[in-house]
């Protein structure tokens, strides 16, 4: 999907939405989510060419996949935990949005534990031992 389309998908639905504020707030909201799933969806169905290029690179280096997956889910964690709190906020839920985004920054830091982990082997293991 072309940023044309994702543009226009945009902003018809916020046109529609804020339109439909005054007469109808719940229905102006689930107008907004609607929009949003649908161009978040889209953008998902075209990640495919860049999975396999990052496929591809792994096959020719020599970087731990693990990494990358980290890296992949932390990134993915992102987007989503973005998502869910622009919806939020949208729907005029602060406190709901902050806790969703706090939620995905500890997410991301549990996703991340096992790099946490290797880059204290490795410190370690240059260090002798001892920080």
């Amino acid at each position: 999907m072309s940023i044309l389309v994702v543009s226009l998908i945009g902003v018809t639905t916020a046109v529609l939405s804020l339109s439909l504020r005054r007469h109808n707030a719940e229905i102006s909201i689930i107008i907004a989510i609607v929009g949003s799933i649908i161009i978040f969806v889209s953008v998902l169905l075209n990640l495919s060419g860049a999975y396999e290029t990052v496929k591809s690179i792994l096959k020719v280096s020599s970087v731990n996949t693990t990494y990358i997956s980290i890296l992949l889910k932390s990134v993915g964690i992102c987007f989503l935990t973005e998502f869910a709190s622009d919806c939020c906020l949208d729907a005029g839920q602060r406190a709901l949005a902050n806790n969703i985004a706090i939620a995905g920054k500890v997410i991301i830091l549990i996703t991340a534990m096992p790099l946490y982990k290797d880059v204290l082997d490795t410190v370690l293991s240059l260090t002798g031992g001892a920080v």
